[in-house]
């Protein structure tokens, strides 16, 4: 996008909502600036100090190249912030006698199965809600993949673990999806019913939802993704099969009621809606984690995870936190409980640093820290740590190795699912669950495939698998090309693939 596209847009960056003025003088210049910079279409904040909803405000557009404002009540997608309503409503079940901690996933699931038969045996709802399974990220089992939530649970079992069982921390949304669906059947209905009923009605949270199926409203933002220096849409993140661990759409106005209901230890209105040592336990550090790069510039002197919340210090303080990101939209929730003050940023761009630095930002100027322009330090970093523009020279087409049609077929994997790779006018295409598009020979055996996929960057090259007398036997795809193999079916119908 041209540098005047861009002053166009940060024109529009002005500030919509429902709050009284700014709780810090300058904060909506210093929003409206970073957004700019940051190349930011739109974003929305909510602070809560003591109790009290002191700001709710709305930044930008809901689009690069319109002209409706985001404000208060913008919907966005929260990613893993979804994780933090899972582990309280886990706690709900805990404070209602229907379920235990430590209480087996088995006893509620009675199919699930990991692949270590070790961790298996013994895997607990604090294992999963901790990140403490060693099980593998393994996104690719159900991103883009079409399947259910059972389907997912299902084919963990293939899935090889990276670390052995309660080694370390290591961070999954598959146990996630698990501890989710135990909740369900704890309760007797399903998560989704569950999180409404016990969390966003009698929070008042009137706007969030699930899954985009609910929304009545047309004032949702739309996903962006930077490629290089140039932002671009991005479609809607269906999050269904995986939704207790991040599939929550909400707002600034929700998010501000979320924040008070935490920071007042599990109590609304004067109501205690789960019992306060079940509460306690999510925002108690059970393992340690890596700290990582620095909060806000400052190094955490501890770095642990509770359950859904990662609990850290910042700037000598006790801070509750954790982020969410989809492909299009990034979020920030903090607290720091021992100042009564908690901040939400939501955003529709992938991978901003926007929502951190902003809570950051905001901290400081609560806790009378001397002002630190984090947005401006981020700019101004050199130039090696940021993405370089692409000045490779284009790709030649040649032809592929072979006839177009020794690729067709269907590849099977039991972990992966299907693949189907098949010609449509002259081109090759691939499918796989919700995604599909043009595979382009590059080299060797290798295709650039260009999907419509929520993670089609990361998914760019496809390897196809050739025997010595130039036979297509199978596909690699994936974030490890090394390990992701799908076989092609046999003709006789045979499953191909590891495991049953």
């Amino acid at each position: 996008m041209t540098f005047a596209a861009w002053a166009a847009v940060a024109f529009m960056i002005l500030p919509r909502g429902a709050a009284a003025q700014e709780p810090y003088p300058g904060l909506d210049a210093y929003i409206a600036n970073a957004l700019k910079v940051l190349k930011v279409p739109g974003a929305a904040v909510a602070i809560v100090r003591n109790d009290s909803v002191i700001y709710t405000r709305g930044f930008g557009v809901l689009a690069l190249g319109g002209q409706t404002p985001v404000d208060d009540r913008t919907m966005f997608e929260i990613g893993s912030s979804t994780k933090a309503f899972t582990a309280t409503l886990v706690s709900m079940m805990v404070s209602d006698g229907k379920m235990q901690y430590d209480d087996l996933i088995s006893k509620f699931l009675p199919d699930f199965k990991l692949y270590d038969p070790y961790a298996s045996a013994q895997v607990t709802i604090r294992d999963a809600l901790l990140h403490r399974t060693g099980v593998s990220r393994g996104e690719f089992m159900w991103i883009d993949a079409g399947t259910s939530r059972e389907d997912v649970l299902h084919r963990v079992r293939f899935l090889k673990p990276d670390a052995p069982f309660r080694s370390r921390f290591s961070y999954q949304n598959i146990m996630y999806l698990a501890v989710g669906q135990a909740a369900g059947k704890a309760g007797g209905s399903t998560w989704d019913n569950l999180i409404q009923q016990r969390i966003f009605t009698p929070l008042g949270m009137t706007s969030s939802v699930t899954s985009y199926n609910e929304i009545t409203t047309t004032n949702v933002a739309t996903a962006h993704a930077m490629d290089h220096d140039t932002a671009f849409k991005k479609e809607r993140f269906n999050a269904q099969n995986i939704a207790p661990a991040g599939a929550i759409i909400s707002n600034a106005r929700d998010m501000a009621q979320w924040l008070r209901f935490q920071m007042s230890g599990g109590v609304v209105n004067g109501k205690r809606l789960v019992d306060s040592a079940a509460f306690l336990e999510i925002h108690t550090p059970q393992i340690l984690m890596d700290p990582g790069s620095p909060n806000g510039g400052v190094q955490p002197r501890f770095s642990t995870y509770g359950m859904g919340w990662m609990i850290q210090d910042y700037r000598h303080q006790l801070m509750w936190q954790h982020g969410g990101n989809t492909p299009g939209m990034t979020t920030a929730v903090g607290m720091l409980p021992e100042k009564k003050i908690g901040v939400v940023v939501l955003s529709n761009m992938d991978h901003t640093q926007l929502p951190d630095m902003l809570m950051h930002y905001i901290f400081d100027r609560q806790l009378g820290e001397p002002m630190h322009d984090y947005v401006a330090e981020a700019y101004k970093r050199p130039q090696s740590r940021r993405r370089p523009p692409d000045n490779t020279p284009p790709h030649v087409a040649t032809p592929a190795p072979l006839p177009l049609a020794a690729y067709v077929g269907t590849y099977s994997d039991s972990l992966y699912g299907k693949v189907t790779v098949a010609i449509e006018n002259g081109n090759l295409v691939m499918t796989r669950g919700l995604a599909h598009g043009r595979l382009e020979y590059w080299n060797a055996n290798n295709f650039r495939w260009w999907s419509n996929g929520a993670i089609s960057g990361a998914l760019e090259f496809i390897k196809f698998e050739v025997s010595p007398d130039s036979k297509v036997l199978g596909v690699y795809y994936g974030m490890d090309p090394d390990v992701d193999l799908l076989l092609r079916e046999r003709k006789a119908g045979g499953r191909a693939g590891g495991g049953n």
